[in-house]
C-alpha cells in the first residue's frame, strides 16, 4: 500500500475527532469568565467596507469576507455578540479605536503605532505582499527599483506605514481603496501598486484589469492578520486567543477556499483505488469502531464494573494497533525520503559532466526533519552545452514528495525544450499545473551552460537569485530569479536571461533554506549575508572546494534541525581541459 494513502486515511480519523471537538465552547479560566461577565456582551466592531475578499459590503449591503467568517467563529466560541458599526472608512475606524468608541477590529496588521492604543491577538493567517505594474512596464525586481516612481498604496494600511519609513525615495500616492490604487496604475496615472497578492488578484479578475501583472514580491515584514482590541480591554485578547486556538485546520481551509479560489482539474488514479479498496475498507472499519467506542465512554458510569474493564481492554488493544500503524507509516516515509535522494545526480553522472565538458560540480543536499520537495539535476545536451536545474516544491510531507516525482518524470520525458529554458518552464507549467492541488507550486531554476560561447542562458520561477563568480573576482554577478512559480497559473510565461560564464567562472545555486532559514541568533542570513560568506570562502580556498567551505560555515550559522530542505550546487568551469585537472568531488 502506498505511503501517501495510508497517511491520508490516518488523517481522516484524526480529522473526524478534531471536527467533533471544534464545536465545543471555549474553556476559560476564572479571571476570564469574570472579565466577560463584568463587561458588555455586545462588542462594537469596525470593518473596512472596501477590502475584498477580506472585508467588504456585498451587493445587498451586508458585510462579508474572510475576516467576517473569523469574527463569527470567535463570537460563537466565546458566546458573545460582535456588532458591526456601519458606514465607517478605515481612517475613521482607527480614530474611533483610539478614542474607545469601538471595541474590536477583526482584521488588521500589528504595527508599533497601532500598539500605542490597541492590544492584539495572535495571528490567524499571513498574507504575501507583491508589486503590481502594467504588463508593458519596464522590469521591476524589488522595492528599491521603484525609487523616484509614483507608487499607489492604501491610506492608513500597515504597508503604507512601512514604505514611508523604509523607502522615503518612493513617491507614494495614497488611495482610499485597492480598486482606486490599481485603476490608477492601469490607466497610467501611477507606475506601480504595492499590496497583498490575494486582494490584487481578486480585483484583477473582478474588474478585468487585464493589463496589470505581478512584477515581484515586496520585501515588507510579514502581514499577519490579527484581532485588535482597545488598549484598556487587553484581557480580551487572551480570550480571543483561546477561541482562535479551537479553530481546526479544516475550518481554516474552508474559509480560505470560500474566498480565495483557484480552479484545477484533479487527476484520479482509479487503478490505485481498486488495488487498495480492501485495505481501505478495513481501515475505515477500525476508525469507525474507535469513534463508536469513544462515544460509548460517555455512558460508562451507567454500566457495570465488568463492562467498564472490558471496554478499557478493547480500547487499549485498539491504541496498540494504531501505534503499530504509526510506526509503519514512519518507516515508509523514511523509504520515500531515500527514494527522493535517489533522484539526485549520482557520482557517475557528475564525473561524466566533468570529463565531457570540463565542469566541476559539487553539491550539498540536507533534508529537513520533514519529508520535503527539493531536488537538483544535470543533463548533457550536446558537446558544448550542459543543463543544470534546481527545484523546491512548496510545503512538506507526502504531497511535496509526490509532486517532486511528478516533475522529475516530466523533465525526463521532455527533450524537445531542453535547450530553451523559458520554453521548458512554460511547457512544464502547462503539464503539471492541472495536477497540483490548490496552493501547491514549485520554484525552479533552469540554465544552459554554453562552453562554446562562454555564457549561461537561464530562466527562473520565483527562485533565489543565482550567483556567478567570474575568474579573479570574489564579488558575484547576481542574476534574477523573479518569475511566476511553476504550477501556480496555467498560462504563465517566462523569459530567457543571460550571464557570462568564461573558463574559471563559478555558478552557485541554493535553496531558500540558506537565506530564509533562521540562524542561531534568531535572524535570517538573507542574500547579502550569503554573498559575504561565499566571498570569505573563495578567499580562503580554491573554487573547487567552495561547497565544502560554505557547508562548514553554514553548519555554524544555521539553527538545527532545519525547517526546510537545504540544497547547494556549485558548478565551476575549469580553466584547463578536464583531462589535465583534478577530478570532481564525489562527496
Amino acid at each position: 500500500m502506498l505511503p501517501w494513502l495510508r497517511c491520508l486515511l490516518f488523517g481522516i480519523a484524526a480529522g473526524c475527532a478534531a471536527a467533533s471537538r471544534a464545536q465545543a465552547p471555549v474553556a476559560l479560566d476564572a479571571d476570564q469568565q469574570q472579565w466577560l461577565q463584568s463587561h458588555t456582551q455586545t462588542l462594537r466592531r469596525g470593518a473596512d467596507p472596501g477590502w475584498p475578499p477580506f472585508e467588504f459590503r456585498d451587493e445587498t449591503g451586508v458585510y462579508a469576507g474572510m475576516c467576517q467568517d473569523y469574527s463569527d467563529l470567535v463570537a460563537s466560541r466565546i458566546g458573545i455578540d460582535i456588532e458591526i458599526i456601519p458606514g465607517l472608512d478605515w481612517k475613521t475606524i482607527l480614530e474611533r479605536m483610539r478614542s474607545r468608541d469601538l471595541d474590536v477590529i477583526s482584521c488588521l496588521v500589528k504595527t508599533p503605532e497601532r500598539s500605542s492604543f490597541m492590544a492584539f491577538s495572535k495571528p490567524y493567517t499571513t498574507l504575501p505582499a507583491v508589486i503590481y505594474t502594467r504588463t508593458d512596464y519596464p522590469y521591476v525586481g524589488r522595492l528599491r527599483d521603484l525609487h523616484g516612481r509614483r507608487v499607489t498604496t492604501i491610506r492608513g494600511y500597515a504597508i503604507t506605514e512601512f514604505l514611508k519609513k523604509e523607502y522615503p525615495g518612493i513617491d507614494l500616492v495614497e488611495c482610499d481603496s485597492p480598486l482606486e490604487c490599481m485603476r490608477a496604475v492601469a490607466v497610467g496615472q501611477a507606475d506601480a501598486f504595492v499590496g497583498t497578492l490575494v486582494v490584487g488578484v481578486y480585483h484583477v479578475r473582478k474588474y478585468n484589469l487585464a493589463n496589470l501583472k505581478v512584477a515581484a514580491p515586496a520585501e515588507v515584514p510579514p502581514l499577519e492578520l490579527r484581532f485588535g482590541v482597545r488598549k484598556d480591554w487587553e484581557p480580551l485578547t487572551g480570550i480571543i486567543n483561546r477561541a482562535l486556538a479551537t479553530i481546526t485546520h479544516e475550518e481554516h481551509t474552508d474559509i480560505q477556499r470560500r474566498w480565495v479560489t483557484v480552479e484545477y482539474a484533479p487527476v484520479i488514479d482509479y487503478s490505485l483505488v481498486w488495488k487498495v479498496g480492501g485495505t481501505l475498507s478495513l481501515l475505515l472499519l477500525i476508525t469507525g469502531t474507535w469513534i463508536v467506542q469513544v462515544r460509548r465512554q460517555k455512558q460508562a458510569l451507567q454500566l457495570s464494573e465488568s463492562r467498564l474493564i472490558r471496554q478499557r481492554d478493547e480500547l487499549e488493544k485498539l491504541t496498540q494497533d494504531l501505534e503499530a500503524y504509526g510506526e509503519r507509516v514512519a518507516r515508509e516515509l523514511e523509504m520515500a525520503r531515500e527514494t527522493q535522494i535517489v533522484l539526485l545526480p549520482d557520482v557517475q553522472t557528475v564525473e561524466e559532466i566533468y570529463r565531457l565538458h570540463g565542469l566541476h560540480v559539487d553539491s550539498r543536499f540536507q533534508p529537513s526533519s520533514e519529508l520535503g520537495g527539493d531536488f537538483w539535476g544535470l543533463r548533457s545536451l550536446d558537446a558544448a552545452r550542459v543543463a543544470v536545474m534546481a527545484v523546491d516544491f512548496s510545503g512538506h510531507g507526502i504531497n511535496a514528495a509526490l509532486n517532486t516525482f511528478r516533475l522529475h518524470a516530466l523533465l525526463d520525458s521532455d527533450r524537445q525544450h531542453a535547450e530553451d529554458p523559458a520554453a521548458l518552464l512554460q511547457h512544464l507549467n502547462r503539464r503539471i499545473a492541472p495536477l497540483l492541488p490548490t496552493g501547491q507550486y514549485a520554484t525552479m531554476f533552469y540554465g544552459v551552460i554554453d562552453t562554446a560561447h562562454d555564457i549561461i542562458t537561464y530562466a527562473g520561477g520565483a527562485t533565489p537569485s543565482p550567483l556567478v563568480f567570474l575568474p579573479g573576482r570574489d564579488e558575484p554577478m547576481i542574476g534574477s530569479g523573479i518569475g511566476y512559480p511553476i504550477g501556480m497559473f496555467d498560462d504563465s510565461t517566462w523569459e530567457n536571461l543571460q550571464l557570462p560564464f568564461p573558463p574559471g567562472a563559478t555558478l552557485l545555486l541554493y535553496s531558500d533554506a540558506v537565506t530564509e532559514g533562521k540562524m542561531k541568533n534568531g535572524e535570517r542570513l538573507e542574500e547579502a549575508g550569503l554573498v559575504r560568506v561565499v566571498t570569505a570562502c573563495l578567499q580562503e580556498a580554491p573554487r573547487e572546494h567552495l561547497v565544502q567551505g560554505l557547508t562548514a560555515r553554514l553548519d555554524g550559522l544555521l539553527a538545527q534541525p532545519l525547517e526546510d530542505d537545504l540544497t547547494i550546487v556549485s558548478t565551476t568551469r575549469l580553466a584547463t581541459p578536464a583531462g589535465h585537472a583534478a577530478g570532481p568531488d564525489s562527496g
